[in-house]
């Protein structure tokens, strides 16, 4: 009797695991996000993305606009919208360059670690942060 009820609440853990959605990378090219240094989001950037493009609003209200050209479906290269927004000369600089490469990690629950490489005129700067998807 034991072992029956042992091996019933084993099958009622595997299935209930597996209906839990696992996101990939493709969950992570639209939508609404939090973007953080670390994954407790305090002071989180909010990001909206769509259809290749991607406003960022800062926790004071600031807001940055993008667009992006994917690579892949865990890579892609960010540029500044000089038509949505004034750029400033880094910006510029950053859009001369090629733009922000930006890769995914592997996914935990809704939360995406990122690697950005930015390439300037002396060296090449990595960033490393995560994104929480806060709708589907």
């Amino acid at each position: 009797m034991k072992k029956i009820s042992l091996f019933t609440i084993l099958i009622a853990a595997c299935f209930i695991g597996s209906c839990e959605k696992k996101l990939k990378c493709t969950d992570f090219k639209s939508g609404t996000f939090l973007i953080a240094k670390d994954s407790t989001f305090k002071n989180a950037h909010k990001a909206i993305r769509t259809d290749g493009f991607h406003t960022q609003i800062s926790p004071s209200g600031d807001s940055l606009f993008a667009k992006i050209k994917w690579i892949n479906d865990c890579s892609y290269k960010l540029t500044y919208d000089k038509n949505k927004m004034h750029l400033s000369p880094f910006q510029l600089n950053v859009n001369r360059r090629g733009g922000i490469l930006v890769e995914f990690g592997q996914p935990i629950n809704n939360i995406m670690p990122y690697v950005s490489v930015l390439k300037g005129e002396t060296k090449t700067e990595t960033y490393r942060g995560f994104l929480k998807k806060t709708n589907k």
